[in-house]
């Protein structure tokens, strides 16, 4: 009786192309990297079988450095260390040893596992949040990897102090959907005036390094604008500037108030009128529990489209309607 060969190999790299792709994209997704790893043919194929992943987010905090992956498939959440400190949960993959694996020079380790990871995933998402200092901003090795994200977060839980230099090169070289900035400036006098290219921007703990005026008509592909720290006038005027200018994207606008400004500051010279929702329907529109303070309509000359404002204690929010919004309330 014969007996089987040992060390059977299954010989995938001799299959026919569609099955490989077939046999990679059902691979768990450190599989897919170790097998990525083996070969350039290897690290080919698994970019060309586009493995299903969700998301890349690349986190620099004060508690750790990392990389966390979401696959789609499963929704597995795979995360590998950037630092020590991330390497003490024994859940978290070494950067370093993988890293080893890739047959390519670098003098940094987290600049060629990064780049790796880009080209071979196709991340539906890319994120980067840092909420720690990073100098020189500017220089940061994940800048000469990619350029290009989803969304990008600089400053969370406190505010983050960044020079005007490492602002202006977030803003322009930089490019994402989404930036969400938790910054304060060293320099009281600085002021960007420049058109964003983001489509959602968040800023808070401070928005005094923004000039407000006229930032609606800079940026009329912008669709979600969140500020925080304004003084009443300055809602006042992105009010107005709404109300007043071109037809623009804009589906949100947040202003949160410095001080507690009276709404005669803020309605200051617009013209109200009774909401077109009820206060049930506010709760889900404003993602609210209850609905505290005014609600009202207000109206932009060039069109007719209504916005309906929500104005309490501590914030001004408006939502901009259009036919499919009123549709999903079934007005």
């Amino acid at each position: 009786m014969n007996e089987p060969p040992k060390n059977r190999k299954f010989g995938l790299l001799k299959c026919p192309f569609a099955l490989r792709e077939e046999v990679i994209r059902n691979m768990e997704f450190m599989d897919a990297f170790h097998f990525s790893t083996l070969s350039k043919r290897s690290k080919r194929m698994v970019h060309d079988a586009k493995l299903p992943t969700h998301s890349i987010t690349f986190y620099f905090s004060w508690l750790g450095d990392m990389i966390s992956v979401e696959t789609i498939t499963d929704g597995k959440r795979f995360a590998i260390s950037l630092s020590d400190t991330s390497k003490r949960d024994p859940e978290i993959v070494d950067g370093v040893k993988l890293a080893s694996l890739i047959n390519e020079p670098s003098e940094d380790y987290r600049k060629k596992l990064s780049a790796h990871l880009l080209f071979i995933f196709p991340f539906k998402e890319t994120v980067v949040f840092i909420d720690r200092e990073i100098e020189p901003l500017t220089e940061f090795f994940l800048w000469d990897v990619r350029k290009t994200f989803y969304f990008v977060t600089v400053g969370w839980g406190s505010p983050l102090f960044i020079l005007s230099e490492d602002l202006i090169f977030i803003l322009e070289t930089i490019k994402s959907n989404r930036c969400n900035l938790g910054i304060k400036i060293d320099g009281a006098n600085f002021k960007y005036r420049k058109p964003l290219e983001c489509e959602q921007l968040s800023a808070f703990h401070s928005v005094q390094w923004l000039d407000t005026d006229g930032i609606l008509q800079r940026n009329p592909k912008m669709k979600q604008l969140h500020l925080e720290d304004l003084y009443g006038e300055q809602i006042n005027d992105l009010l107005k500037q709404w109300i007043n200018g071109q037809v623009t994207d804009l589906e949100y606008l947040i202003g949160l108030k410095r001080y507690d400004y009276s709404a005669d500051v803020i309605l200051d010279g617009i013209v109200t009128m009774d909401p077109t929702i009820t206060l049930e329907q506010a709760k889900e529109v404003f993602s609210r529990e209850e609905v505290n303070g005014q609600l009202m309509n207000i109206q932009r000359k060039v069109d007719g489209q209504l916005a309906t404002v929500l104005l309490d204690e501590k914030e001004c929010s408006v939502v901009m309607w259009n036919e499919k919004r009123f549709a999903e309330l079934g007005n």
